[in-house]
């Protein structure tokens, strides 16, 4: 009897094809093998009654790393991914499996079948459920659908479907509102009871769409799970397309894609170093941010695949109690923290595209003119009172705002005097419970004060400051009147050295501003205040590969093309 040890490091999606190639090789030889494996996901293993434990130290043991060349012809042979991994062990055994079942080998033992879902604790009822994944991994970017396009298909079966949302921690997965948000709160063997349980699926080409076809139904009377599968042009239908899926392609429509997939990797480089942002892994065509394939695909499509199965009585609609219950779960899970988690490289630049796409329009609400200065730990009330007193004495009459992250204990006449002064001091932190944010430290505090202050057109002092004028002045300046913004200039350049191409943004050595003081119109520089202020609350991840508050304030300008003046 031959002992293997089958190795594979690669995703999920393959594990579960190389156990299909498991099963189908004991099915077609049986008793002449022992295997165990070695792979990047031991969670799809689990009560597989083809492994035997085996130890690489014994001389009997052959060690194979698991491969599937057959993928290079996936154009044009006739094979589906799951020969894959049978063709490579077919030519390396000198075998002839042959696949005896249209998906992959998943068990699950009696117990975790009685376990009730995670949808189920939440719902605290039996309530169907459709999985839906809105985005992906990093290194394979051409395969995202637009998350506006899965909200519209969200809310055309609110009341009927409930959607759970699902996505890996470290992956980009835009929150879609009005579902389950379970995304970062599964691992592997959570993952593949969910879908257990689950009544379908709406997935890109993704590790979700093999798990839906692989995991028994709970229902046996339905035999496969419904699916749709949002999959572009990237890869022949016959490779990866289920029979019994909805899978919507859009191949031979394209000169990209009228021989077949196009097989590339990202549909804009990312900036993070990895290979696949080399011209030739690139989508050679882009629509408002998506590859032209799946721009292709309306939501109304996916919907209309969603009632197909509806129509064939597949989709059991909510009753009234069981849309309660969805609707509590739906809110119980409300405050998933998967969106403040830190950035990354690779999903730093997607994040701010993403920001910029939701951006707040400017309110009304901002009136009038002030000065603002943010104060840090080593300032008091009463270098402020010097400070607002020489402002005084050279003509400035306009109304100051001081805002601090907690003083203390302050001097009580010293207030009275900063009252008196037209002086208003404001901490941070009480702000901060009607308009929260990530991170608000003394470094973060000056973006957050520009957003949030009353004033409309506003003065940025630094608390250290000795003007010797009337700052007020430079409201008439033309500089001002042209675009809204002029902040002195800084003697050195930060942006010395700064990578910021994976953003959008060129990053040539210039001048850059001084964010420390400023004249800013709120409602003409509206955007870039309002992502100036986003970075600053993801600054654990900007602020070094930016260079600072400095650097940060530059690159938001320039982000969202809105001019500014450099004086000094």
């Amino acid at each position: 009897m031959r002992k293997l040890i089958l190795k594979n490091a690669l995703s999920p999606g393959d594990i579960v094809l190389l156990t299909a190639a498991v099963r189908d090789l004991h099915r077609c030889y049986p008793g002449r093998f022992l295997t165990d494996v070695r792979t990047s996901c031991a969670e799809l293993w689990m009560h597989n009654p083809y492994l035997t434990p085996l130890r690489e130290t014994d001389p009997e043991v052959e060690v194979i790393p698991c491969e599937y060349p057959l993928i290079h012809q996936s154009n044009h042979a006739p094979y589906h991914c799951i020969h894959g991994f049978i063709d490579f062990l077919n030519a390396r055994l000198g075998l002839q499996i042959r696949p005896t079942a249209f998906k992959g080998d998943l068990h699950l033992s009696a117990q975790e079948k009685a376990w009730i879902s995670q949808v189920h604790e939440l719902t605290g009822a039996e309530v169907p459920f459709w999985i839906i994944v809105a985005g992906g991994k990093y290194d394979v970017t051409i395969k995202w659908w637009d998350r506006e396009r899965y909200q519209k298909v969200v809310d055309h079966f609110r009341d009927r479907v409930l959607f759970v949302q699902v996505g890996s921690l470290g992956h980009h997965h835009p929150r879609l509102n009005g579902v389950v948000d379970l995304r970062g709160r599964t691992d592997m063997r959570q993952l593949v009871r969910l879908v257990y349980h689950a009544q379908g699926v709406i997935c890109p080409v993704t590790g979700l769409m093999h798990l839906a076809a692989a995991v028994e139904v709970k229902d046996p009377s339905w035999r496969h799970r419904p699916c749709v599968v949002v999959a572009g042009g990237r890869e022949p239908v016959h490779w990866e397309a289920y029979p019994h899926h909805q899978f919507i392609h859009t191949l031979g429509t394209l000169s990209c894609c009228r021989d077949g997939g196009c097989w590339r990797s990202r549909t804009v480089p990312l900036g993070d170093g990895d290979s696949r942002d080399g011209r030739q892994q690139l989508c050679a065509d882009v629509v408002n941010g998506l590859p032209q394939c799946m721009h292709m695909i309306t939501a109304e499509e996916v919907i209309r695949r969603v009632e197909f199965y509806d129509q064939g009585g597949r989709l059991r609609r909510l009753t009234s109690a069981e849309q309660a219950a969805g609707g509590r779960a739906v809110r119980l899970t409300r405050d998933n923290p998967f969106d403040e988690l830190r950035l990354s490289p690779p999903s730093a630049g997607l994040a701010t595209a993403d920001f910029l796409k939701t951006l707040p329009p400017y309110p009304a609400k901002y009136r009038g003119r002030g000065l603002l200065v943010c104060g840090g730990s080593g300032v008091t009330t009463l270098g402020i009172l010097a400070l607002v007193r020489k402002l005084r004495r050279l003509g400035s009459v306009s109304p100051v705002e001081f805002w601090h992250l907690g003083l203390g204990a302050s001097d009580a006449r010293s207030d009275a005097q900063l009252k008196a002064l037209g002086v208003r001091c404001l901490d941070a932190r009480v702000i901060r419970r009607l308009h929260p944010a990530r991170r608000l430290r003394e470094q973060e505090l000056r973006a957050y004060a520009l957003v949030h202050s009353r004033f409309r057109e506003i003065i940025l002092l630094s608390p250290d400051q000795s003007p010797r004028t009337n700052p007020e002045c430079l409201f008439s300046e033309v500089a001002y009147r042209q675009c809204g913004a002029v902040f002195p200039r800084l003697s050195i350049s930060p942006a010395h050295g700064l990578r910021w191409r994976w953003n959008g943004v060129d990053s040539r050595m210039e001048p850059i501003p001084d964010i420390r003081r400023g004249w800013i119109d709120k409602k003409r520089v509206w955007k870039a205040l309002q992502l100036h202020l986003w970075l600053h609350e993801h600054s654990d991840f900007f602020h070094r590969r930016l260079g600072g508050s400095h650097g940060m304030a530059l690159f938001a300008f320039k982000k969202v093309e809105q001019p500014f003046r450099l004086i000094g």
